[in-house]
C-alpha cells in the first residue's frame, strides 16, 4: 500500500497506444446490437394486445443486458491490455566491476642506497614478491617511473609474468633520472581510469618532497581510488650511487648526495583518511595486510540506473480478470453474436505492424531474415537476447552484441559477450569476463583459451602502443656487387630434386632450381629502434616479416621501449627536481 501511495502516476502512458483504436469496434457492434433489439421490439407493435402473451415469451431484461455488458467489460480489459498500461521504468542493476592493484615503482639511483639491506631496490622487489605471494586476486599491473614514467605489465592475472619483469627493473633501464612524481600519478591516473571500481595504487618509492603531496592527494580527492605507500627509506638515509656502482653523486660543495625521508612530508600524508603510508616489516605482515584490502574491496556493484526506454508493462494483470469473464460466455445465453468482432481485435499476442505479423511470430520472421544473410534486420526482430546478440556480432554491430547478451545471464551469452567485446577492442572489460567464466565454470575450456589469448593481445597492444602496427618495413640486406640470384623450378625430371641429391653449398648467384614455395614472408634483424622512414601504412605487413632473432632479456626491450618513447613524444624537454 505504501508503495502505490508513492507512486507517480504522472508518468502514466501506453507503451502501445495504437491498440486503443480497436475500441472503435467495439462501438460499432453495439450499436449494430442496440438498432437490432429496437427492430424486435417493433414486430411487437403488430400483434395485437390479446393475442401478444400467448404468441410472446416474457424474459428478464437482465438475459439481454448482462451478456451485452460482460462483452464490453472483456474486450476493454483486453484492449487495455494490450496497449500496455504502464507509469513506472524499470530499474537496471548496475554492473559489478572488479578493482584493480596497480604497482608503481621508483626507479631512480636514489633507490640503491644500502641503508635498506640489500638496497632500497631490492628491498622493494622482495615487497612486490611477499604482495603477490599474499594473493590479492585483482588483476595487477605495474610501472616504473624516474624522470619519466612508463608502463611496464599492463593489468592481468598472471603474477609469474609480473615477477618475471621485476627482476629485470633497475635504474638503468630509465632515460632520464631524476624523481617526477607529477608523471607518475598522471600515468597511474590514466591506468586507474579504465575502471569506476575503488582501486589501489600501492606507490614505492624513497623521495616525496612537500609538492609531490598536491599531485598524490589531487589523485585520491578527484577519484574513487587509493594510495598505499611504501616508503623505502630511513631517516638517516644514505650516500646515492651511480647504476649501482661505488661512484657517488656530488653536490656542488663536492659532498656526497645523501638521499632521506622528510618525517613532515609523511605525516602529513598519514592524516589523508584515503593515503596510507606503510610501515615496513622484516616479515611479509605489513604486504599480507594490503593483501586483504585489495581482496575485501575487490568487486564493485555500480548504483541503479533507471533506464528510459524501459518501462514496466503492468497491461499484464488485466490477464486475470479477463480470463475470468472469459469463461461465462461459454454459458447459453451469455454469448454475443460479435465473437468474430473480438477475434479480430486480438488477432495476436504481440505488436502488429505488417502482414507478416499476423501469421509469423518475430522468431520466424527473424530467423528467415538470418538465413538469406541480412543479420541486422535478423537482430532487430529476435526477441531472445541471445539470438539477437549473435545477430547483431555476425553483423559487425558489436557494442549491440554485447547490450544484448547483457541480458541473458546462460554460459554461452556470457561467453559470447567476452569475444564480442574482444571484437570490439574493450580487451579490458573482455578479461574480466572470461576471468569470471574460468573461475566459476572451471572446466569450460573455452574461456580459458580465449582469456590466454586476450591476455596476449593486451601485452601486444601495450609493447607496441609507440609504434604503429600498421608497417615494420626493414632493410634487407643484399649484396649489391653481385648479380641477383635467379630461382626457377626443375624443367625435367633429371632436374628435379631428390632426397639423394647432394650439394656442399648452395649457390648464392646466377642460375638456381629449386622447389621452395614462394610465401612472400623474409627474415629480417632486430633493429634498435625503427627506422626513420617509418611511416604508417607503407612498406610491408608484420605478419610478412620474420626476425631471426629477438633478445629474451626483457630489461633490454623495456630499455628500448621506454627511450623510443621519450624520443617520439619529447618527454626528454621535462624538468626534474633531482638529477641522480
Amino acid at each position: 500500500m505504501d508503495r502505490w501511495l508513492e507512486t507517480d502516476f504522472s508518468e502514466f502512458h501506453f507503451l502501445r497506444p495504437d491498440w486503443l483504436w480497436a475500441f472503435v469496434p467495439m462501438l460499432v457492434v453495439l450499436l449494430l446490437l442496440f438498432f437490432s433489439q429496437r427492430e424486435n421490439e417493433k414486430w411487437l407493435k403488430v400483434i395485437p394486445d390479446h393475442l401478444r402473451e400467448f404468441m410472446t415469451k416474457k424474459g428478464s431484461k437482465w438475459a439481454v443486458v448482462l451478456p451485452i455488458f460482460t462483452y464490453v467489460l472483456v474486450v476493454s480489459l483486453a484492449v487495455l491490455g494490450i496497449a500496455g498500461p504502464t507509469w513506472e521504468r524499470v530499474e537496471v542493476p548496475g554492473a559489478k566491476t572488479e578493482a584493480m592493484l596497480l604497482i608503481g615503482i621508483d626507479l631512480s639511483n636514489s633507490m640503491l642506497v644500502e641503508d635498506m639491506q640489500p638496497n632500497r631496490l631490492e628491498r622493494a622487489k622482495f615487497k612486490i614478491k611477499d604482495l603477490l605471494d599474499a594473493k590479492p586476486r585483482a588483476r595487477t599491473g605495474m610501472f616504473a617511473f624516474a624522470g619519466t614514467a612508463h608502463i611496464v605489465i599492463p593489468p592481468c592475472t598472471d603474477s609469474k609474468l609480473i615477477l618475471h619483469h621485476l627482476e629485470t627493473l633497475s635504474p638503468a633501464m630509465m632515460p632520464i633520472l631524476g624523481t617526477n612524481m607529477e608523471q607518475a600519478i598522471s600515468l597511474a591516473d590514466t591506468i586507474l581510469s579504465r575502471t569506476v571500481a575503488p582501486s589501489t595504487l600501492l606507490l614505492i618509492t624513497d623521495n616525496i618532497e612537500q609538492e609531490d603531496v598536491f599531485y598524490l592527494e589531487k589523485l585520491v580527492n578527484e577519484t574513487p581510488h587509493s594510495i598505499e605507500l611504501l616508503a623505502m627509506a630511513t631517516p638517516q638515509g644514505g650516500a646515492v650511487p651511480s647504476y649501482g656502482k661505488r661512484i657517488f653523486f656530488k653536490d656542488k660543495a663536492g659532498e656526497k648526495v645523501v638521499s632521506k625521508l622528510d618525517p613532515e612530508v609523511i605525516f602529513q600524508l598519514q592524516n589523508h583518511p584515503k593515503i596510507n603510508v606503510n610501515t615496513l616489516t622484516l616479515d611479509n605482515s605489513d604486504m599480507e595486510i594490503i593483501a586483504k584490502k585489495v581482496r575485501d574491496n575487490l568487486t564493485f556493484q555500480e548504483e541503479d540506473e533507471k533506464d528510459e526506454k524501459l518501462w514496466k508493462d503492468v497491461g499484464f494483470y488485466l490477464l486475470i480478470p479477463l480470463l475470468v469473464l472469459i469463461l461465462f460466455w461459454f454459458r447459453r445465453g451469455w454469448v454475443v453474436a460479435a465473437n468474430l468482432v473480438f477475434c479480430l481485435v486480438l488477432p495476436s499476442c504481440g505488436e502488429v505492424k505488417t502482414w507478416e505479423d499476423l501469421w509469423y511470430s518475430k522468431d520466424y520472421q527473424a530467423q528467415k531474415s538470418y538465413n538469406e544473410g541480412d543479420f541486422e534486420k535478423a537482430a532487430a526482430l529476435y526477441q531472445d537476447p541471445f539470438n539477437k546478440g549473435v545477430a547483431y556480432y555476425k553483423a559487425g554491430n558489436y557494442d549491440a552484441a554485447i547490450f544484448a547478451f547483457e541480458q541473458d545471464t546462460s554460459l554461452n551469452s556470457q561467453y559470447n559477450k567476452g569475444l564480442a567485446l574482444v571484437a570490439a577492442q574493450r580487451f579490458e572489460e573482455a578479461q574480466q569476463v572470461f576471468e569470471e567464466l574460468a573461475e566459476a565454470h572451471p572446466e569450460f575450456d573455452a574461456a580459458k583459451k580465449s582469456l590466454k589469448q586476450t591476455e596476449d593481445r593486451m601485452m601486444e597492444i601495450d609493447s607496441l602502443r609507440s609504434i604503429d602496427p600498421t608497417s615494420t618495413r626493414l632493410p634487407e640486406n643484399k649484396k649489391e656487387d653481385q648479380p641477383p640470384l635467379n630461382e626457377r623450378t626443375a624443367k625435367g625430371e633429371d632436374e628435379e630434386l631428390t632426397s639423394d641429391t647432394q650439394v656442399d653449398e648452395l649457390p648464392e648467384t646466377g642460375d638456381r632450381v629449386t622447389d621452395e614455395v614462394e610465401t612472400g614472408v623474409r627474415k629480417a634483424e632486430e633493429l634498435e629502434r625503427p627506422p626513420e622512414d617509418f611511416e604508417s601504412g607503407a612498406g610491408e605487413k608484420a605478419s610478412n616479416v620474420l626476425l631471426r632473432k629477438i633478445s629474451d632479456d626483457p630489461s633490454e626491450f623495456l630499455k628500448r621501449k621506454f627511450k623510443y618513447q621519450v624520443e617520439k613524444y619529447k618527454l626528454d624537454s621535462v624538468k626534474t627536481k633531482n638529477r641522480w
